[in-house]
C-alpha cells in the first residue's frame, strides 16, 4: 500500500485546474439534487491529497503540516455534520458536535501557522506577530462595521439568537490572514510560489465564511455563492500540499533583509489606514465639510509623516548594508573575508535541502614561501602579489559559483557547497596550482607563486561541522606543508595516528636505552666538488614504530628540557664521531642544530667546550646552526653567545634562511660565517623566475657581507649546474646523499667526490 501511495505523483497544476472545473460545475448539479454530494466528494477528495501531500514530501518541521492536515479534516467534517443535522437551518443556536469541529478546524489551522511563523530560532522576528495582528483586528473591526453590525441591528441582539456566535467564524478567518501576514515576514514563504495558494485558500475560506456568517438574513442553508468559495479554499489547501515548494514555507529566514523591512513598512501604511478611511467613505456624505477638511488634513499629515519615517529608513538602511559590505570586505584585496564565509555558513544551515549524496568541502590555502617576498622585496611587493592572486582566484570561484575569501595574511578559503562527489573538489585543487602557475606581472617584475591546500569534507552543515572543517582544513594543510605534495585531504585516522601525546612519555626511555641515533648527511664545496663536511640529524630508532624522522617528536620536545637533552646527546655523539674519522684520515666539519631553546641555555658554552676536550675535537671543525627566529628571540643574549662560541673557534651559521623574519643585513651583526638557503627556493628556481631571483639577489648580499652561502635540497643536477654558475659555495642534498649512519659515510664520500655531476 505505502509503494502504491508513494507511485502517486499527483501534479498540483493539475489538482487546482480540475479542481476548479469541478468548483464551476456544483451550481449546474444544483436542479439535479446532486450539490451537497458533489460538494462533499470534492472537499474530502482534497483532505485526502492534503494527506498524500505531506506524508509523500516530508517537510520540515512536520508538526505544523500535521495540524494543517488535522484542521482541513476537521473542516469538512464539520460541515458534514452540520449538513446533516441542520436542514431546519437552525445552525448556531447552541453549540453543536458540528461547531466542535469546525471551531476546532479554525484554532488548529491558526496554530498551525503560527508554529510556521514560531520555527525562527536565533532569527524569531517579533515584530512580525504585531503586524499579523493590525492586520487581524483592521478586518475584524471593518468586518463589524460593515457586516455583522448591520445583520444584527436587523435581527435584533439577544444571547437566545445565532448571529454574535456566528460571528467568530470569520473573525477566525481574520486572524488566519493576520497569521499569514506574520509568516510572510518572519520566513522564506516570501520567495515562494506555494504561498500565493496558500493565501488564496484562507482568503477564500474567509470571503465564504463571511458571506454565510456574516450576511444571511435569515439562518437559510449555504447558497451555491457560499459553498463555492468554501471549495476554492479546499482545492487550494490541496494543491499548496502537492506544490514541490512546501517545505520552503517552514524555512526560518537566515537574516533580516532590510529591503523587505523596507517594503513591510510600506505595507503598514495601508493596514492602519484601513478601518478609519473605509469608515470615512461610508459615511462621507453624513459628514459636515469642516470635519471632513479636519479629517482629509489629519490624512494628509500622517501621509507625510509615514513618508519622512520611510525616507529615513531607507537611508538607514543603505548605511547599514555599506557597513556590512565593509565588514565583509578584506581591506587589502577587495575580496570577502572571513566574516563573509561565516555569513555565507549561517545562510547555508537554512537554504534550500541539500542535493542527495552531495558533499559540502572547505578548500584552505597558503601561498608557499611568502614571507620570503616581503623580505627580499618588501611589505609593499607582496601587499600587490596578494592583490594578484586574490583577483584572479575570486575571479575563478565565481565563475564556478563558489565561496571565496582571504581569512589571514597569505591564506585563502574556498568554500564549495553541495558538490557531487570527492574527486570534484580535487580536480578544482589543482585546477587552483594550474592557475597560480601562470605568472604575475606586479611593477615589472615577473612573479609566480605556488600553494598549498587542506581540503576537509563534510557531509552536512552545521555550525559546529564548520567550525571542525576549520580545523581539520588547517591539519590537511599542514600534512600538505610537510609532505609537500601541494594537496592534502584530511582523514580522521591519520589524524589519530599524528596524535604524538606519546612521544613525550616515551622519549626520556628512548634516552636511557640509546634509541636515539645520529645519522649525517655530506656538505659538498661546488667549486672542486669535494664534501667539507657533514650536518648531523638525529632519528628516533623506536623498537615498535620504527625508524621515526625528527620531524615526528622535535616538535614535541622542543619547548621541555628534553630538547637541551638531545642536544647534548648529539654533542657528544658527533664530537666522538669525528674523533673516530680523524683516525681513519677522514677530516670533515661537523655542523650541529641549535634550538632557541638551547640559545637560552647559560651554560650551553661551557658545555660545547667540554666536549671538545674530552673527545679531543678542535673547535674549528664545529659548525652551530640556527634558524632565524630564533636568532632574534633575544637578540642581545644570542649575539652574546654566538660571541663566545665563535671566540672557542666554532663557526656560526644560519638555517633555512628564507623562511623566517629577519634580514640578512640584521644577520650580519651576529658575525655569520656561513648562510643556508632554504630548500624550496632552491628546489623551484630552475623553474621559478622569482624563486631564482631571490637564490641571486642573497648570494649577491651574502658577498657583500663576505658570508659563504650554502643551497640545501640539491635534488637535481640542473640546480647544481645553475648554484656552480651562480657562485655559490656549497650544497646538499639527495643529489649528493640523504642522511647515512657514521658508517656509511667514508664509502659515500668517496663516491661523491668520484662523481663529475655532468658540470662540463
Amino acid at each position: 500500500m505505502s509503494q502504491y501511495l508513494a507511485a502517486m505523483k499527483l501534479d498540483w497544476k493539475l489538482f487546482w485546474l480540475l479542481g476548479l472545473l469541478a468548483t464551476g460545475c456544483l451550481p449546474l448539479l444544483s436542479p439535479l439534487g446532486l450539490r451537497d454530494s458533489w460538494y462533499f466528494f470534492i472537499a474530502f477528495l482534497s483532505a485526502g491529497v492534503i494527506w498524500l501531500g505531506i506524508w509523500q514530501q516530508h517537510p520540515q518541521p512536520s508538526r505544523p503540516w500535521r495540524q494543517f492536515a488535522i484542521a482541513i479534516s476537521a473542516q469538512c467534517l464539520g460541515g458534514l455534520i452540520e449538513a446533516n443535522t441542520d436542514a431546519s437551518g437552525a445552525f448556531g443556536m447552541q453549540l453543536s458536535l458540528a461547531d466542535i469541529c469546525l471551531l476546532t478546524g479554525h484554532l488548529t489551522l491558526v496554530n498551525s501557522l503560527w508554529l510556521l511563523a514560531c520555527h525562527q530560532q536565533p532569527q524569531f522576528p517579533r515584530h512580525g506577530f504585531f503586524q499579523g495582528w493590525i492586520l487581524a483586528t483592521s478586518l475584524m473591526l471593518i468586518g463589524w462595521q460593515f457586516l455583522f453590525l448591520p445583520t444584527i441591528l436587523q435581527h435584533g441582539f439577544s444571547l437566545d439568537r445565532p448571529q454574535a456566535f456566528r460571528m467568530l467564524y470569520p473573525s477566525l478567518s481574520f486572524v488566519e490572514l493576520g497569521m499569514l501576514l506574520w509568516l510572510w515576514i518572519s520566513s522564506a514563504a516570501y520567495a515562494s510560489r506555494v504561498f500565493i495558494q496558500l493565501c488564496l485558500a484562507i482568503l477564500f475560506f474567509a470571503i465564504g465564511e463571511c458571506i454565510f456568517h456574516g450576511t444571511s438574513y435569515s439562518l437559510a442553508v449555504p447558497n451555491d455563492l457560499n459553498l463555492m468559495f468554501w471549495l476554492l479554499g479546499y482545492v487550494s489547501f490541496g494543491s499548496v500540499a502537492l506544490h514541490p515548494e512546501l517545505a520552503q514555507l517552514g524555512k526560518p529566514r537566515a537574516s533580516e533583509d532590510d529591503r523587505h523591512a523596507n517594503h513591510i513598512l510600506t505595507l503598514l501604511l495601508p493596514l492602519a489606514m484601513l478601518f478609519p478611511v473605509a469608515l470615512l467613505l461610508r459615511y462621507f456624505q453624513a459628514l459636515h465639510p469642516a470635519t471632513i477638511g479636519i479629517l482629509l488634513g489629519f490624512f494628509i499629515v500622517f501621509i507625510i509623516g509615514w513618508y519622512q519615517l520611510r525616507t529615513t529608513m531607507r537611508n538607514i538602511i543603505e548605511v547599514k548594508q555599506q557597513l556590512l559590505q565593509q565588514n565583509r570586505t578584506d581591506y587589502l584585496t577587495g575580496i570577502p573575508n572571513r566574516n563573509y564565509l561565516e555569513q555565507v555558513v549561517e545562510n547555508s544551515l537554512y537554504s534550500t535541502r541539500a542535493l542527495p549524496h552531495s558533499l559540502n568541502a572547505m578548500l584552505l590555502m597558503d601561498i608557499d614561501g611568502f614571507k620570503a617576498f616581503n623580505n627580499i622585496f618588501g611589505f609593499g611587493l607582496g601587499d600587490l602579489i596578494l592583490k594578484a592572486v586574490a583577483k584572479r582566484l575570486h575571479h575563478d570561484s565565481q565563475i564556478h559559483s563558489d565561496h571565496f575569501a582571504r581569512v589571514d595574511g597569505d591564506e585563502f578559503i574556498l568554500l564549495m557547497l553541495n558538490v557531487p562527489d570527492k574527486s570534484m573538489v580535487e580536480q578544482q585543487a589543482w585546477h587552483i596550482h594550474h592557475l597560480l602557475e601562470q605568472p604575475f606581472m606586479v611593477n615589472g617584475l615577473t612573479a609566480k607563486v605556488s600553494c598549498s591546500i587542506g581540503i576537509s569534507i563534510a557531509d552536512s552543515f552545521t555550525k559546529h561541522t564548520f567550525s571542525n572543517m576549520q580545523r581539520e582544513s588547517e591539519r590537511a594543510l599542514l600534512w600538505a606543508k610537510e609532505s609537500q605534495s601541494q594537496v592534502e585531504f584530511y582523514q580522521a585516522i591519520r589524524d589519530k595516528t599524528n596524535d604524538k601525546s606519546w612521544v613525550i612519555s616515551e622519549f626520556r626511555q628512548a634516552i636511557y636505552y640509546r634509541q636515539i641515533v645520529v645519522y649525517y648527511q655530506p656538505k659538498v664545496r661546488l667549486q672542486t666538488l669535494t664534501v667539507m663536511g657533514v650536518e648531523a640529524l638525529v632519528r628516533w630508532q623506536h623498537p615498535v614504530r620504527g625508524l621515526i624522522m625528527p620531524g615526528e617528536f622535535v616538535p614535541q620536545i622542543e619547548n621541555t628540557d628534553l630538547i637541551h637533552t638531545l642536544f647534548k646527546l648529539v654533542l657528544h655523539e658527533s664530537t666522538r664521531q669525528w674523533q673516530h674519522w680523524h683516525q681513519q684520515q677522514l677530516d670533515l666539519t661537523m655542523a650541529l642544530n641549535v634550538t632557541a631553546r638551547d640559545l637560552m641555555n647559560f651554560d650551553l658554552e661551557k658545555e660545547v667546550a667540554q666536549a671538545l676536550e674530552k673527545h679531543a675535537t678542535p673547535a674549528n671543525r664545529i659548525e652551530v646552526e640556527i634558524t632565524e627566529s630564533s636568532a632574534i628571540a633575544d637578540p642581545r643574549r644570542v649575539k652574546k653567545l654566538l660571541s663566545a662560541l665563535i671566540a672557542l673557534g666554532i663557526k656560526i651559521s644560519i638555517d633555512d634562511y628564507g623562511t623566517g623574519y629577519s634580514s640578512l643585513l640584521y644577520l650580519q651583526q651576529l658575525s655569520l660565517h656561513y648562510l643556508k638557503i632554504d630548500q624550496q627556493f632552491i628546489r623551484e628556481m630552475h623553474h621559478d623566475a622569482s624563486s631564482l631571483a631571490i637564490v641571486r639577489s642573497t648570494l649577491e648580499l651574502a658577498r657583500n657581507l663576505q658570508i659563504e652561502v650554502i643551497a640545501e635540497g640539491i635534488h637535481a643536477v640542473a640546480c647544481l649546474q645553475q648554484l656552480v654558475a651562480l657562485g655559490c659555495y656549497g650544497a646538499q642534498g639527495f643529489l649528493f646523499s640523504e642522511p647515512l649512519p657514521a658508517s656509511e659515510i667514508p664509502a659515500t664520500v668517496r663516491r661523491i667526490q668520484a662523481t663529475r655531476y655532468e658540470l662540463d
